[in-house]
């Protein structure tokens, strides 16, 4: 078969072998292997994918193909511009999932983006650079057992793909303790003047310390402006963009193969003594012809905690009675698949009105927006620039036991005592059911949410059909955990933001609401009012209405040393198969303190040179033999 010069757009049957149609469904003979294959078949080029394609074909010795179910993102201007991320939901880049119906949230069904492109996630959502709590990882070694991912394991990596680039306008940063020879853009992009004068003081007027660096040992308590991963050109650094760039594309020994949607993993059972994964079955569109591809080296899942869980149930890895359920031969007994997931849910926004002008709703109208995108289009600057959450605030709930009731006193469920279980986004712009509902009559509003960083509430995965096009099950079971914690630090958050609402550096920018404000007064009933009145009750009615995802699932694959618990082993293998692995959010032993980005591509990385590793020892051991 003719190889042509690799290009996202290729169409993924170049790369694919018609699927023999002989055989027990999940049974391949070798003869098989010498077909067309690859050393590596990665599924999906989000996070993880985008890295581990880049880093493992800077080897010459070895061929890779990465599959993505989505398309190019290099067309894409909403992909590029750094605030116009929301106009890619629910479109044919986003799997535009729901949960389930949540009990614990007036039996709502909650919208889940997620990245059907090139570069995943990092193509699709807002673009906060965090490195999160280095205790979060300091715990998966000392409580889940996770040796050699513990914060400074990881730490080299997230320098190693870093290009910092400072700014003389925004806070002093040690640029020792920053990355500046990676592929990834970080640094800092648009503030406004709402974001700098009114929510960081007003934060500080609350007792939140300032902190001009949440990326550095020291860990992330306090309020910053963010970090983001927008590059100097004011465009979205995303790991397509970052380690799928033009010159990586034309190495000869990488392909990338887009619209290929993988169904199950192919394994062979006759002539191991376990299971081996040896390539990927794939569709190009539902009820389309079936196709395979080989991997003679390893096959790496890297489609996220929702579709990575769902492409080992449908590969028959699995909890025995969920798989019996759906007809799927068991192939390895696994009950943490799909087990363990947990999410970071984000309680009621406080909307407060600002002064006219002061805040970027404004750009909705495509009118007004014009400017800003003449300005984007010439200079890359501007409004444009914003990454919606342009500052926040990470903080311990327990220390603002004062602000509430007795009887909702949270527990401290943080990873350490430098680290948050709350965080609180200050954000220009009324972002409301993630962007989709817009201020009445053009009204300026700012947004205050409320975001529990370390929940333990436990939701799952699992399979809706043994169609592989059909969406899974999502059931994060928000606010079901025992004893209320994870409702009582949201309860604390809310106060938090009214408290920092009130203060005298935030109020010079708003004015007073009329009581007919019909959007302010549907989103938030309590701010034309007293709100020292205002009860747990009510609050915790209103966050049940209104609550909403930031998105951040992870632990639905984890990452353990025994598989009677965990999903993977340390060096990201599946338990009892031979040639697969994990990487993506999935592996996470437990939910991290802040947002995922930065920690998965450290991963990734760490996790291709751990390959790189062992295959150089196994070239050493036949060259001795």
């Amino acid at each position: 078969m003719a190889r042509r010069r690799p290009n996202p757009l290729h169409d993924p049957l170049e790369y694919a072998t018609p699927q023999l149609r002989t055989g027990p469904p999940i049974t391949y003979s070798t003869a098989q292997r010498v077909l067309r294959g690859y050393d590596y078949v990665i599924v999906g080029a989000g996070a993880a994918g985008c890295v581990l394609a880049s880093k493992l074909s800077e080897d010459k010795n070895i061929s890779v193909l990465l599959l993505e179910a989505g398309g190019d993102n290099t067309k894409i201007l909403e992909a590029k511009v750094p605030l116009m991320f929301p106009k890619l939901f629910h479109t044919e880049h986003d799997w535009d999932y729901y949960t389930e119906e949540q009990p614990g949230l007036a039996a709502r069904q909650l919208y889940w983006p997620r990245g059907r492109v090139l570069g995943g996630c990092t193509s699709l959502n807002a673009m906060m650079y965090h490195h999160c709590s280095p205790s979060d990882f300091d715990e998966w070694v000392s409580i889940h057992g996770c040796e050699g991912w513990g914060y400074h394991d990881i730490l080299p990596y997230l320098k190693r793909m870093e290009k910092f680039t400072p700014n003389s306008s925004r806070p002093a940063i040690d640029i020792q303790k920053r990355g500046s020879l990676g592929e990834w853009h970080t640094g800092y992009a648009w503030l406004s003047e709402i974001v700098d004068k009114g929510f960081v003081p007003a934060c500080q007027e609350a007792g939140i310390p300032p902190v001009a660096d949440v990326n550095t040992p020291a860990g992330s308590l306090g309020v910053t402006r963010f970090q983001t991963f927008i590059d100097p050109k004011g465009q979205r650094s995303s790991f397509a963009t970052a380690y799928l760039s033009i010159d990586v594309m034309k190495r000869p020994n990488l392909h990338v193969a887009c619209h290929a949607h993988a169904t199950r993993v192919l394994f062979d059972r006759i002539t191991t003594d376990s299971p081996r994964a040896i390539g990927v079955e794939f569709q190009t569109k539902q009820g389309g012809d079936r196709f395979q591809v080989h991997a003679r080296e390893e096959v790496i899942l890297a489609g996220g905690a929702v579709n990575t869980p769902q492409l080992l149930l449908l590969s028959g890895i699995g909890p025995v009675g969920e798989l019996k359920r759906h007809g799927i031969p068991v192939l390895v007994e696994n009950p943490a698949v799909g087990e363990n997931m947990k999410d970071h849910l984000c309680t009621t926004p406080v909307i407060c009105k600002a002064k006219a002008g002061k805040t970027l709703d404004y750009l909705s109208s495509n009118i007004k927006a014009m400017p800003a995108l003449l300005q984007w289009l010439l200079f890359g600057s501007g409004p444009l620039t914003s990454n919606v959450g342009e500052a926040a605030a990470f903080i311990r709930s327990t220390d603002y036991e004062n602000l509430g009731s007795t009887s909702c006193l949270p527990k401290d469920n943080t990873s350490g005592r430098d680290a948050p279980d709350l965080e609180i986004i200050g954000a220009p712009l009324a972002f409301v059911n993630h962007g989709e509902e817009r201020p009445i009559d053009g009204s300026s509003v700012f947004s205050l949410v409320p975001i529990g960083l370390r929940p333990h509430s436990r939701g799952t995965i699992t399979l809706r059909s043994k169609d592989a096009f059909d969406p899974p099950i999502i059931d994060p079971k928000y606010l079901s955990d025992e004893g209320d914690n994870d409702r009582n630090v949201l309860l604390t958050g809310l106060r938090v933001c009214l408290k920092i609402m009130r203060s005298p550096a935030f109020q010079n920018f708003f004015e007073a609401v009329p009581v007919n404000d019909e959007f302010i007064s549907s989103w938030w009933p309590f701010s034309s009012g007293n709100i020292e009145c205002i009860s747990d009750e009510d609050l915790i009615r209103f966050m049940k209405e209104k609550a909403f995802t930031l998105y951040h699932p992870v632990g639905s694959a984890r990452m353990g040393p025994t598989p009677a618990s965990s999903v993977v082993d340390l060096q990201c293998r599946v338990h009892g198969i031979r040639g697969l692995r994990i990487m993506d959010a999935s592996v996470f032993p437990e939910q991290i303190s802040g947002h995922p980005t930065a920690p998965i591509g450290a991963m990734a990385f760490k996790l291709s040179d751990m390959i790189k590793q062992s295959r150089g020892r196994g070239a050493q051991i036949c060259a001795n033999l």
